[in-house]
């Protein structure tokens, strides 16, 4: 595995080089940079200035964060961008971690096929992880309780509610589900 300092040695070495025809090796030692700078793999192109490119962004990123990238045992595919349904979470290769990842495949186990690598045991790793468990303010609950007893329909209240912000977060769809059910349970319950 390539160090920070190594990886800048050689940045700053081929960065003379720019100007000039990269050599075969010096090709080779932009590969190696980009995929152990930035964990992605390079993509020829038909562009003759990829390599040149592709070493101003490890440059860059190295001068910029003063770190390599953290490796993270999942990549995505060239160009995925996975949008976290009902949040506002967003992840590309640029900040898909394993713990990201794995909460996504816990949810989504076909959005598998989005990733260019992962660990052979990936399904075993999100089938010890549960799903996170949504805490519910009694106060909503009792509120929502009393608009189904009035009459209101789970159809109007999802409407209503769904800006509803607790603690500075948005409520999402699926926790909205889970206060309409409590509030629903609350009112059997005094049936």
């Amino acid at each position: 595995m390539m160090t920070y300092n190594k990886a800048l040695e050689i940045a700053e070495r081929l960065k003379t080089v720019i100007s000039n025809q990269f050599s075969v090796s010096d090709k080779e030692d932009i590969i190696t940079l980009y995929r152990e700078v930035l964990r992605k793999e390079f993509v020829k192109s038909s562009c003759n200035d990829c390599y040149r490119d592709a070493l101003i962004e490890v440059y860059t990123y190295l001068k910029r964060e003063g770190k390599m990238k953290e490796k993270s045992e999942y990549s995505l595919k060239n160009g995925v961008v996975i949008q976290v349904f009902g949040t506002n979470k967003v992840y590309t290769n640029a900040n898909i971690t394993n713990e990201a990842a794995e909460a996504y495949l816990k949810e989504y186990p076909k959005g598998i096929n989005l990733f260019a690598y992962y660990p052979d045991d990936w399904e075993t790793r999100i089938a010890g992880k549960a799903i996170e468990e949504v805490t519910l303010n009694e106060e909503l609950v009792t509120e929502l309780a009393g608009k189904l007893a009035e009459g209101a329909t789970k159809k109007s209240l999802k409407e209503d509610y769904k800006a509803y912000e607790i603690d500075g977060k948005a409520l999402t769809a699926r926790a909205l589900d889970s206060y309409l059910k409590a509030a629903d349970e609350l009112n059997q319950g005094k049936e």
